[in-house]
């Protein structure tokens, strides 16, 4: 039969690939997004706090230096007049508050997670003269708190005292619902993305499964055409030989009548005299029709195989022994390359050598100004691989369907059963043959190549 290539579907692990290659820049763009947005807010809000605290420094330089703890009592409850300021606080180093925007606060111990904070917690977050922030729960509300060594104070005092700080507390709630929605939106956008890319890829699937389902379609109506082929092609064998099988014996006798009756009558005339050389020609007329036949008969009757373990190589130096003197007549030069560590192959050597003999015989025709005959030999997919290639004058594609049909022949003086019975022998070992041909033209030589896979030894 003839070798057909099968293509393999595109593996599903691409697309489970490809999904989670969409979720993970899903999710890296929707954190970035939330993280720039929330270190914005943050920003906005530090700045807010900085400048706050900013200004109620410089108005306690420029403000008057007399009754002091009442200026600043005064400037903390108007500042946090605002809605969005929660406290503002002065403590010293001990977390005692000095300045409160609650005067009920004085003289307490400011309070972080409702608990009085202590000297070593307060040390803690001195950490040097900059302003900081943290989102805390102080003073009984959840606040956005910018902090800093208060610096006014410490002038006021002959001997100075320790450094206070200040605290300020911000409204969190713009900056928690601003995240919030920030969160919501890039769940959304990644909702969204993610059913875009899952239809994408949805569709994606289904086109390439679409185009699966037609290559497979495809693939069944070639099967099917070359199941038909091999149909007609064994109707025809098939009627060969009942035709065969009917006037073989009938048309022999005949023949050997008439070809001993030749021979009898050519020696009766003079030699040299056209009767004799007539005579003769019947004679090889006769020995034609009864090649004729007898290729009839063997294409009719089954093929039987005797297999054993064969190398291959004897098969293909014998053919090449036997077409040695032509070839060189012709100018062919004959090669024969063999792989490293050839197995033996499954098959009967006479029927194999007369199977590979006809086809380096048709590659000596296709090359009547000389060329090159290559017998190549390997393995390939567990079986035995022999390729006869020749650099003559090619076939054209529309020929290749045929050439293995009885009668079917490019030549003036062939029969066209060689590679039908060529083809039904290689059958009969259970193996493949191919061909594939390129016609020559006036820049290059043509090449035909004939390919073999039998089956290796020891395996079914």
């Amino acid at each position: 039969m003839l070798r057909q290539a099968h293509a393999n579907p595109t593996p599903k692990a691409w697309y489970i690939g490809v999904a989670f290659v969409l979720a993970l820049m899903v999710g890296m763009v929707s954190f970035t997004s939330m993280e720039r947005h929330e270190t914005t807010m943050t920003r906005l809000l530090a700045e807010k706090g900085d400048s706050l605290i900013l200004a109620f420094e410089n108005i306690l330089r420029t403000g008057m230096r007399s009754q002091m703890g009442l200026r600043v009592q005064v400037l903390l409850e108007e500042m946090s007049a605002s809605p969005d300021i929660h406290f503002i606080a002065v403590t010293m180093p001990d977390g005692t508050i000095v300045a409160h925007s609650n005067p009920a606060r004085l003289g307490e111990i400011l309070q972080i997670d409702d608990k009085e904070i202590d000297e070593a917690t307060m040390s803690q977050w001195r950490q040097d003269d900059q302003r900081h922030w943290r989102i805390t729960n102080m003073e009984g509300r959840r606040a956005f708190v910018v902090y800093q060594t208060f610096s006014p104070l410490r002038r006021q005092f002959t001997p100075p005292l320790p450094q206070p700080m200040i605290f300020l507390g911000l409204d969190v709630s713009p900056f928690e619902s601003s995240r919030n929605q920030d969160r919501n939106q890039a769940l959304l956008m990644a909702l969204v993305i993610m059913l875009v890319g899952m239809a994408s890829l949805l569709a994606l699937y289904y086109a390439q499964h679409a185009r699966i389902s037609r290559q497979r379609q495809r693939r069944a109506e070639g099967q099917v055409r070359l199941l038909e082929e091999e149909m007609r092609r064994k109707e025809k064998l098939a009627a060969v030989g009942s035709l065969a099988a009917g006037v073989a014996h009938e048309i022999r006798n005949p023949l050997s009548s008439i070809k001993g009756y030749a021979t009898y009558f050519g020696q009766r005339f003079p030699e040299g005299s056209e009767d004799r050389e007539a005579a003769h020609v019947m004679v090889r007329e006769v020995d034609r029709l009864n090649r004729v036949i007898t290729d009839l008969i063997g294409l009719s009757r089954p093929t039987d195989v005797n297999l054993c373990p064969t190398d291959l190589r004897e098969v293909a130096a014998h053919a090449l022994q036997l077409l040695k003197q032509d070839a060189e007549q012709r100018g062919v030069r004959c090669t024969l390359e063999a792989a490293e560590g050839l197995p033996l192959a499954a098959i009967d050597p006479d029927r194999m050598k007369q199977a590979v003999l006809n086809l380096c015989l048709n590659a000596l025709d296709a090359m009547p100004k000389g060329g090159v005959l290559t017998l190549s030999l390997a393995k390939e997919g567990g079986r035995v691989r022999l390729r006869v290639s020749d650099t003559g004058i090619g076939m054209a594609p529309e020929l290749l369907k045929s050439i293995f049909n009885p009668y079917f022949t490019t030549k003036g003086n062939g029969t066209g059963m060689g590679l039908a019975i060529v083809h039904k022998i290689i059958e009969a070992h259970g193996g493949e043959i191919d061909v594939t041909s390129r016609p020559a033209t006036e820049k290059r030589a043509g090449q035909t190549s004939f390919t073999l896979w039998l089956p290796e030894a020891g395996k079914s």
